[in-house]
């Protein structure tokens, strides 16, 4: 496996450097430690981070405020850190993409398996939510192929099979450009139309 970007947010930057520290022994390329959410979120959407470490209680922005943006624009999972007791984030973070948080003080070991767990499962959420979006296209494309050349589902969906192989083009973008193409025409048709009348 590539070394994995890791972002890092801490109010106590003695904490950070010890993060930092135990991550660059594991072999992990840190590069981002930030004492503030806002500039921790602005390194997140530059540096494109594999997994940030965000602690609770950063200071601006709140670790799921952070995660929020982080993970809903597909950028990266984050791991919230928490001092003292779970139990009053428990609902905020069972409602996370990824469910993952490290109690501190944070040891080497259970830092690993976080990462490495937050980052393998949110790579195999955001391609199921990929194949979903796709199936999604290639569906409504096999619909407006069968509705405007009244073909069966069989032949519509064979027709967008038989041109993503020609073209070396995954089904989905064929799917996508098809329904840009029938959209289009429809959209002449109905401009057409209304100029007539």
């Amino acid at each position: 496996m590539d070394r994995l970007k890791v972002a890092v947010g801490d109010n106590d930057e003695e904490v950070l450097k010890a993060i930092q520290i135990m991550l660059v022994q594991m072999g992990f390329n840190v590069i981002a430690l930030e004492t503030s959410g806002s500039a921790l979120l602005r390194k997140i959407r530059s540096l494109n981070p594999d997994v940030s470490i965000i602690d609770v209680n950063l200071k601006g922005m709140s670790a799921f405020e952070i995660s929020d943006v982080a993970e809903k624009q597909g950028i990266c999972p984050c791991i919230i850190t928490i001092k003292g007791s779970v139990d009053e984030y428990y609902d905020k973070l069972k409602n996370k993409l990824v469910f993952a948080y490290l109690q501190k003080p944070i040891n080497a070991f259970n830092l690993r398996y976080a990462i490495e767990t937050a980052y393998f499962n949110y790579k195999n959420i955001m391609n199921i939510e990929k194949k979903l979006k796709e199936r999604k296209i290639i569906d409504k494309a096999k619909g407006l192929i069968m509705q405007k050349y009244n073909l069966s589902e069989e032949k519509a969906y064979e027709y967008i099979r038989k041109k993503s192989m020609d073209k070396g083009i995954s089904m989905a973008r064929i799917a996508q450009a098809i329904i840009d193409i029938i959209e289009e025409k429809d959209k002449k048709i109905g401009g057409d139309k209304n100029e007539e009348a």
